[in-house]
């Protein structure tokens, strides 16, 4: 078969098999960009029969009198990649998708084109993604958004604040203009929404009335701007319908940053409680101008319409007491499910019920009990108070009071007898202030789950605490506090799995029980609020930071009952809060050991003070020169050599004084002996000092000033003879508090230390305020200092601005002499550290530096 068959065969097969495919093709001449080819089934869709020669632009489009503006073509070349693109057609009015292609031919380039109907698909994807009604996007993909933005925000270190968006009174709108005027108002706020949007902006709707809008890289005020903005243009909007009563929108705002991880359903969440108090705000204000409208006049009784059918059972369960109602003329009466379950009753219906209730009143009560009862039933009073016990499913006696009015029918005749019966034995179960049960209701599920169940099933006891409550307290008043708590407990509610509640205890206590959880419930719990409290919180427009400590023990792996679990689980809190606090710690039998030892260790510190401080020594650290090397003082430290344990670490001795109040004598001892062995020492070297460590808890005991003048006389020893070290922790706990004791330690003449300088948290400021002598910069920056450029700058610095403001530097923890080549030419006053020498007895010191 020669070329030119060989090719008019190709032509003809291809063109059969284009020609039976229900796609669009068509070729063009890359270089006349007319049209060389089209298939049948595309003629038929663009009503051609002869295409071929003439421009694409010509025929496929209306009103074009050149290339299309659209075109994929443009500066695409031969070998470049397929490309897939959309396009809706002038002529015919329906969506394409297209997929192009270069291709070359007997040396000439062709373009290919083959392309499908998509606009029933278009129009099912944009259904599922836009909102039918206001046109903007759908919650799903709304929220899908809303992840990629915040992607977007955390690359670009971008912040986004988020609102929640809700119409007022629009079931109001609905109920009495129809829901189309309603529909109308949701249009409007959405086109108001978009004319304040910015191009990295977005909005949806979530459902029902409610929007979210996301400001890309907008601060809190800002967004509030254009939320105000938004509610301009919403009410400018409404005033041209006059005939409507205008509504308006709540909003809540929060802000997402860079570094937060929330999910979307906690930010929208967060959004949703701003909201809320904006919502509940604007309720308040509508009511009371309702009042004044109205003067509370509105429906009469017989006007008024509720739900009879529910009343009952709605008013059974917003108290306590039993309520109960009776038909006097049948007998019948019924009782809530509570009181079935307590008394063991037949039935939340009982008949002839005052003979039934006859056999469960005790003997002593019972003739009481049938004539208030008979006086009722014959119409003789119309409502009686009576008191009377009864015998529960337990057996017990129950004192109960009967509260109850009768009415009578049109003949005067009994009719209907209803009151409540207060079970004046039962405890009251509810925390008022939070809604929440209280302490008695969780001792009591607690043991009740005890009873019913076997060991194989698992409870998880968890006792939360607010860390640093008191400061909500000082910094607002109590009123502000209490609200910080039921806002608090909503939010922890929200968290919990629905095999979980939780318990107002005391103070700022709560307590959880998980029921049958599975093994790591508890910690995933607390991970989700930790993570909700470890930022600052907002309460009426007011902001807080509170973080949650937690213990927690398990039954039956950790204890079989009530009181051992309870006990472990504040075991365990207690350790978190020793620990830093923001977390939470479960019960292990280490705990156990290490709180028995702490209790044994404090009754033995107490026995050696009340038996003369036996025991305890005082060993001391020399403080040289920097320049020198030259011994100028010493720090005192105590020592403690336990008759069962031997001897016992600072470090787990000194917090076990602090938190027993035994620092208050211990201190004043070691200030003695230490003043006592300087003055000593100044017979060798007058300008000797001691450094004497001083408690939080000795500032706060009594005349402290007072205390350590009279030491002071009573060893006639100078005030500059002594300098007295508190930690810049315990400095800057209470500054407006210590800060007169300072001033008056300033006044005797005594000298003051600020310890462990720079591991605080408001280092620099406590510099400028606190009146100190001498800052001792923390051991922590010496450690490599040989290497680190940070900590060597660091101490340079500091020291630099110590002696700008008048203070002198002793820097800690030098050990060896590299360290000492580096720091001596900082400028620094005194060095104290293992290099010169470790703590050590009076005699031993004396002997190595006084001899």
């Amino acid at each position: 078969m020669d070329t030119r068959r060989v090719d008019d065969f190709d032509a003809l097969f291809f063109t059969e098999v284009f020609n039976r495919l229900q796609t669009n093709i068509y070729i063009l001449d890359a270089e006349t960009e007319t049209i060389v080819y089209m298939n049948d089934a595309m003629k038929r869709e663009f009503r051609l029969e002869h295409p071929e020669g003439k421009p694409c632009w010509q025929l496929l489009q209306e009103g074009m009198t050149g290339k299309c503006p659209f075109c994929s073509r443009k500066d695409r070349e031969a070998g470049c990649p397929p490309v897939v693109w959309d396009e809706k057609n002038t002529k015919t009015g329906r969506v394409y998708r297209h997929y192009d292609n270069w291709t070359e031919w007997n040396g000439k380039r062709y373009y290919v084109s083959e392309f499908t109907d998509v606009t029933e698909y278009t129009l099912l994807s944009r259904c599922a993604r836009f909102d039918d009604l206001t046109g903007i996007h759908n919650r799903r993909a709304g929220r899908e958004m809303l992840a990629e933005r915040m992607e977007t925000g955390r690359k670009e270190n971008a912040i986004i604040t988020v609102a929640l968006m809700d119409v007022n009174e629009l079931k109001k709108i609905n109920d009495r203009y129809g829901h189309a005027k309603g529909d109308q108002l949701l249009s409007c706020l959405a086109d108001a929404v978009r004319e304040c949007l910015k191009e990295r902006d977005m909005v949806f709707r979530m459902g029902g009335d409610e929007f979210v809008l996301a400001f890309y890289g907008v601060s809190l005020s800002e967004a509030e701007a254009r939320i105000r903005e938004i509610e301009d243009r919403f009410r400018k909007a409404q005033e041209k319908d006059s005939r409507v009563q205008q509504v308006s929108f709540s909003a809540g705002l929060t802000e997402v940053y860079p570094g937060d991880r929330n999910s979307i359903l906690e930010i929208i969440r967060q959004a949703d409680e701003k909201m809320y108090l904006q919502k509940r705000d604007y309720h308040i204000r509508r009511a009371k101008e309702e009042l004044l409208t109205t003067g509370g006049a509105g429906e009469t009784a017989d006007t008024f319409r509720y739900d009879k059918d529910h009343l009952y059972d709605a008013l059974s369960a917003s108290t306590d007491d039993y309520v109960f109602v009776g038909n006097m003329k049948t007998g019948v009466f019924r009782y809530p499910p509570a009181m079935v379950k307590e008394f063991g009753l037949p039935g939340e219906i009982v008949e002839n019920a005052a003979a039934f209730w006859s056999g469960m009143i005790h003997p002593d009560d019972e003739k009481g009990f049938l004539e208030s009862n008979q006086d009722i039933a014959d119409g003789r009073v119309n409502s009686h108070n009576i008191e009377y016990r009864a015998r529960n499913t337990r057996g017990e006696w129950i004192w109960l009071r009967c509260r109850g009015r009768m009415l009578k029918d049109s003949q005067g005749r009994p009719d209907l007898f209803a009151g409540l019966i207060t079970n004046l034995g039962k405890v009251n179960r509810t925390d008022h202030m939070t809604g929440l049960f209280n302490r008695f209701a969780f001792e009591g599920n607690i043991k009740k789950y005890l009873a019913d169940h076997e060991k194989r099933n698992r409870m998880d006891v968890m006792i939360l605490d607010m860390d640093s409550f008191k400061n909500v307290n000082d910094l607002y008043d109590r009123a502000f506090g209490d609200g910080v708590l039921r806002t608090t407990a909503q939010k922890i509610s929200q968290m919990l799995s629905p095999n979980a509640s939780i318990y107002r205890l005391d103070g700022d206590e709560f307590g959880i029980l998980i029921l049958n959880g599975e093994e790591r419930e508890a910690q995933k719990i607390f991970g989700g609020i930790q993570n909700k409290f470890c930022r600052q919180q907002e309460y009426n427009g007011k902001k807080y930071y509170c973080t949650i400590s937690a213990g927690c023990a398990v039954y039956p792996s950790d204890a079989d009952n009530y009181l051992d679990l309870l006990k472990f689980a504040n075991y365990s809190l207690e350790h978190s809060k020793q620990k830093g606090k923001n977390r939470m710690t479960l019960f292990s039998v280490e705990l156990i050991r290490e709180k028995e030892r702490s209790l044994e260790l404090t009754e033995l510190l107490r026995e050696s003070i009340e038996h003369g401080f036996t025991g305890f020594s005082v060993s001391y650290q020399p403080q040289v020169y920097a320049e020198t090397g030259e011994i100028c003082g010493a720090e005192a430290l105590a020592r403690w050599h336990c008759p069962k344990y031997g001897d016992i670490s600072p470090v787990e001795f000194i917090p076990l004084l602090e938190q027993s109040g035994l620092i208050i004598p211990m201190g004043s001892w070691i200030l003695y002996h230490a003043v006592e062995q300087c003055g000593r020492w100044r017979k060798r070297k007058p300008d000797f000092h001691i450094s004497v460590n001083l408690s939080y808890r000795q500032l706060l005991e009594g005349d402290i000033v007072e205390g350590i003048r009279e030491t002071l006389e009573i060893l006639r020893m100078p005030p500059e003879g002594v300098i007295l070290e508190l930690t810049e922790t315990y400095l800057m706990k209470d500054a407006a508090g210590t800060r007169d004791i300072l001033d008056k330690m300033k006044q005797a003449g005594i000298m003051l230390a600020m310890d462990d300088f720079g591991i605080g948290y408001s280092s620099l400021f406590s510099l400028k305020s606190t009146p100190v002598d001498v800052v001792k910069i923390d051991r922590g920056f010496v450690k490599g200092i040989t290497t680190d450029l940070f900590n060597a700058t660091f101490v340079k610095a500091i020291t630099e601005l110590c002696h700008d403001v008048g203070k002198k530097v002793c820097l800690e923890g030098v050990e060896s002499r590299e360290e000492y080549e580096v720091v001596k030419g900082m400028g620094l006053e005194l060095i104290q550290g293992y290099y010169f020498g470790k703590p050590v007895r009076a005699e031993v010191f004396e002997e190595q530096w006084l001899s």
